[in-house]
């Protein structure tokens, strides 16, 4: 895995060659933002479904009422900013560990954008390990380790807040999901071209 400053950009070379052996492209956004844009309904399902966990978890920290005003403290501190970067950074680690060959791989990329991390990837993969490796960092941070720290008896609006802005910032991998999982044939092999993504059926 190498560092980069931002997503390479797909090679013409390359796109040729992958055409030649069969792959197709996916239909897709055909840019980050407009994936964000596309996705935007996802996030906002994705935080009200946490939401609803979260609260199933610990119903206690929901009562907002005190007497007949509404009350709802937010502070943005240090500690808050930092535990939003660590969030992103650990959603985005959760994603590489699962890449084949990762730490081996020169096809293999990460780096930072801003406040946020990203990985990306040019290596072969399964459809089913595509969804999985999409998904995990959404089950692994919005409800196992809610759930975990619940039983534990930890538990903060900071766990609710981490937990919820985590499904939001999912919502390009829920998009993703929707795209491979509707257009990659079954056991399909799906590979990178810079913002452009090839597939095609394993034989």
């Amino acid at each position: 895995m190498r560092y980069t400053k931002k997503i390479p950009k797909g090679n013409e070379e390359k796109r040729n060659i992958l055409l030649h052996e069969g792959y197709n492209r996916i239909k897709e956004p055909k840019s980050v933002f407009m994936a964000i844009v596309l996705s935007f309904p996802l996030s906002i399902i994705a935080m009200a479904i946490n939401g609803i966990w979260c609260y199933y978890l610990n119903p206690d920290y929901f009562l907002f009422q005190n007497g007949d005003r509404f009350i709802l403290e937010f502070t943005i501190d240090v500690k808050l900013l930092i535990g939003i970067i660590l969030t992103f950074l650990i959603h985005e680690f959760l994603h590489a560990v699962f890449i084949p060959r990762v730490w081996t791989s020169d096809k293999t990329y990460w780096g930072l954008n801003g406040l946020f991390g990203f990985v990306y990837t040019e290596e072969p993969i399964s459809k089913g390990r595509f969804l999985l490796i999409s998904v995990l960092p959404l089950i692994i941070l919005s409800f196992l380790l809610p759930l975990v720290l619940s039983l534990a008896g930890i538990w903060s609006w900071n766990i609710i807040f981490f937990s919820i802005l985590n499904a939001g910032g999912s919502c390009v991998d829920l998009l993703n999901m929707i795209l491979i999982g509707t257009q990659v044939p079954y056991k399909g092999i799906v590979i990178s071209n810079g913002s452009f993504t090839f597939y095609k059926a394993d034989k």
